[in-house]
């Protein structure tokens, strides 16, 4: 649902407080409508979000947690990795002074970039040493986690093509292209409606992940799991990249709930002028479940694992602490 930062402004003007100022208007609009993709790029996001609030004055550990709650009930809905990691910023911030605040939250989020950027190297290894005989890939929608295994894997093999579906859902496959053309990789960028004929020209299909379940299914765009049945039916391996911290712990406990619904109006009925358009309905989710028994192997950043060792690897990592 677009403009949905405005919905915040709406919650604080009910609590009596002064209206978000435009910088938080901004980084709403990147999280929570999506201007900018990507569920690991809006944990960083979040991140600096946090900061500039609880430096924005004596409502600042307030406001953080006010916004904290919003991102986690609407970007965070389906992407439980968000809520987690600012969870994990703001466990009890409010039992400490505002100077201990600010201290205490710059400490948490360095940490936290540091320890992302580790977990995202071992991951982006692990996936070009595994993917290094494929001579062609297919990317559907943007994950800056592929993007980063790709642009790498094509150092490696110059000749790698990297097939390029637009999905009309996010315009994701524009903004894979924003990252691959400026290293003159090889790409063929497709209509969503050619996604059989780009897969009969691929040895390989690779998704990003929204959220990671314990049974080993995963959440992406809507399309995603189109493709990994088509891909399985061709003899093409499926993989779905991820860190660890995106596994959705509330899975072990049977919490699965079905992706929410958004309506697709500007996208689909832009540059339409045809009587009664406000009338049709173009309600869908934004994104589906892809089932373990469709997808080849999860790389993660602990390797590249079939989908039946999350269950026990999360279990493993969760519980001796690791991601926290």
């Amino acid at each position: 649902m677009p403009d949905r930062r405005f919905e915040h402004a709406a919650e604080l003007a009910e609590l009596g407080l002064s209206p978000p100022d435009e910088e938080t208007m901004h980084f709403l609009w990147q999280i929570v409508d999506e201007g900018v993709l990507g569920a690991s790029r809006h944990v960083e996001l979040c991140n600096e979000l946090i900061l500039h609030l609880v430096n924005s004055g004596a409502e600042g550990a307030k406001r953080a947690k006010l916004v904290a709650s919003f991102i986690a009930r609407t970007r965070g809905h389906d992407t439980p990795v968000i809520g987690n990691n600012l969870d994990l910023l703001l466990a009890g911030l409010e039992n400490l002074g505002p100077n201990d605040q600010r201290n205490v939250l710059r400490q948490r989020v360095a940490e936290s970039k540091d320890a992302t950027s580790k977990r995202k190297t071992a991951l982006v290894d692990a996936a070009v040493r595994h993917l290094s005989a494929s001579s062609a890939i297919m990317a559907f929608d943007y994950s800056s986690t592929v993007a980063a295994i790709l642009i790498e894997a094509s150092r490696a093999r110059p000749d790698l093509l990297v097939v390029v579906p637009e999905s009309r859902a996010i315009a994701g496959g524009a903004r894979y292209l924003e990252d691959f053309l400026p290293h003159q990789m090889n790409v063929r960028f497709l209509p969503d409606a050619a996604i059989e004929y780009g897969l009969e020209i691929c040895d390989a299909a690779l998704f990003g992940v929204e959220t990671l379940r314990s049974d080993g299914s995963f959440l992406n765009t809507i399309g995603s799991r189109m493709i990994a049945r088509l891909a399985g039916e061709m003899g093409i391996e499926v993989y779905a990249a991820t860190d660890i911290m995106k596994l959705d712990r509330r899975s072990y406990r049977g919490h699965r709930p079905e992706p929410s619904i958004r309506r697709y109006d500007d996208v689909l009925k832009a540059g339409l002028n045809i009587a009664g358009i406000d009338d049709a309905d173009t309600s869908a989710p934004e994104l589906e479940v892809i089932p373990a028994r469709l997808t080849t192997g999860i790389m993660t950043e602990f390797g590249v694992v079939p989908p039946s060792a999350i269950w026990s690897l999360g279990r493993e990592i969760f519980n001796r602490g690791d991601m926290t």
